[in-house]
């Protein structure tokens, strides 16, 4: 009777034994899925943060082009107002039989001088008000990156902190030895 009891009570205790290792188990699953579940979440949340900063620079090239092309916009009004000032100086310096005509011509050729003056000054001043639009968003833009960089380090650090967590679950529960 006394070996049936003691029998029991080992199997009682077996049983709880087995019991608590599989709750420890459960747990340690239950911590596995939900580790790997937040490694995806940041590792959705980096590729998020890389293409920003691609479309960052995007952006950045485009506002390049346009400045580019904004400044061969005023180079070309300046080399017309140059060629119409030349053209001035010339019809000054001959002598004219009809005044009529040369009065014309020097005031057609004031025309287009002074036209020329307002298309530079007027590019120039868009170009001026575009650069400072840009500089102003490349400000942004930096700060950011800064921010989204900090963010990734931060989000790759708790990823590694997270991978750590999941490899010492495996090594401390791969199964009871009880």
């Amino acid at each position: 009777g006394e070996e049936i009891d003691s029998l029991q009570k080992i199997h009682v205790f077996n049983m709880q034994k087995l019991k608590n290792s599989e709750l420890r188990l459960a747990k340690a699953e239950q911590k596995i899925r939900e580790l790997a579940l937040n490694i995806k979440r940041k590792e959705e949340l980096i590729k998020e943060l890389v293409r920003t900063g691609k479309d960052a620079q995007s952006v950045s090239r485009q506002y390049s082009l346009k400045i580019s092309i904004l400044e061969q916009e005023i180079e070309q009004a300046k080399r017309e107002l140059a060629e119409t000032q030349k053209q001035l100086q010339e019809l000054d310096s001959k002598e004219l039989r009809d005044i009529p005509e040369k009065v014309m011509l020097q005031k057609e050729c004031q025309k287009k001088m002074e036209a020329a003056k307002l298309k530079v000054q007027r590019e120039a001043r868009e170009l001026e008000q575009k650069v400072a639009q840009m500089k102003h968003q490349q400000t942004q833009m930096q700060k950011r990156l800064r921010e989204e960089s900090e963010k990734k380090k931060q989000l790759e650090a708790e990823l590694q902190q997270d991978q750590e967590q999941i490899k010492v679950g495996f090594f401390l529960f791969p199964y009871d030895k009880d």
